[in-house]
C-alpha cells in the first residue's frame, strides 16, 4: 500500500476545486447583451419569419394536417401581418433613397479632400501632372488611389524630369 500524505490529499482537493470552478463558470457569466439591430433589420427578420410560417402552413395544409377553415383563417392573418411588415419596409426605403446616400458619400469625400488640401499645399512647390484613369479615361485628382468612375486602381507614376 502506498502511504497517503496530507500534501497529496490537499493537491487532489485543489485540482478538484479548480476543475469545479472551471465547469460552473458559464453559469455565473452574465448573458451576452442583445445585438443592437436597426429597425430595418428587425423588419427584415420579421418578414422572413412570416414567410417561413406561411410556407409551413401551406405544407401542413397540403399534407392534410390542417382543415380548410383553419388554413384560410391562419393564412389570412399571416398574410395581413406580412403585408404590414412589407409596407413598413417600403416606407423606410422611401425615406432614404440611393441618390441621397450617394450625395452624402460625395459630400463626405469632398470634406475630407478639403481638409487635406491645405495640408498638401504647405510642402514645397511641385509640378502638377494631369492624370487620367487608364481603364475609362476619367480625370483623376492627385491624391486618388482609385478611379471614381470605374474603381480601377490608380498607380502613382512620377513624371520623369
Amino acid at each position: 500500500m502506498l502511504p497517503v500524505t496530507i500534501g497529496s490529499i490537499l493537491l487532489g482537493l485543489a485540482i478538484l476545486v479548480v476543475v469545479g470552478l472551471f465547469l460552473i463558470r458559464p453559469f455565473f457569466k452574465p448573458p451576452p447583451p442583445d445585438e443592437v439591430t436597426s429597425k430595418r433589420q428587425q423588419l427584415t427578420a420579421q418578414k422572413s419569419a412570416l414567410l417561413e410560417a406561411v410556407r409551413a402552413l401551406e405544407f401542413d395544409h397540403d399534407t392534410g394536417k390542417i382543415p380548410d377553415e383553419e388554413y384560410e383563417q391562419m393564412r389570412t392573418s399571416l398574410m395581413s401581418d406580412a403585408a404590414a411588415v412589407l409596407k413598413a419596409l417600403d416606407e423606410m426605403s422611401d425615406e432614404l433613397r440611393d441618390e441621397d446616400v450617394y450625395a452624402q458619400i460625395e459630400a463626405a469625400i469632398n470634406r475630407i479632400k478639403q481638409q487635406r488640401a491645405p495640408a498638401a499645399g504647405k510642402g514645397t512647390a511641385t509640378a502638377t501632372a494631369v492624370r487620367f484613369c487608364t481603364n475609362c479615361g476619367q480625370g483623376l485628382e492627385s491624391d486618388d488611389n482609385f478611379c471614381p468612375r470605374c474603381g480601377q486602381a490608380v498607380y502613382n507614376v512620377q513624371p520623369s524630369t
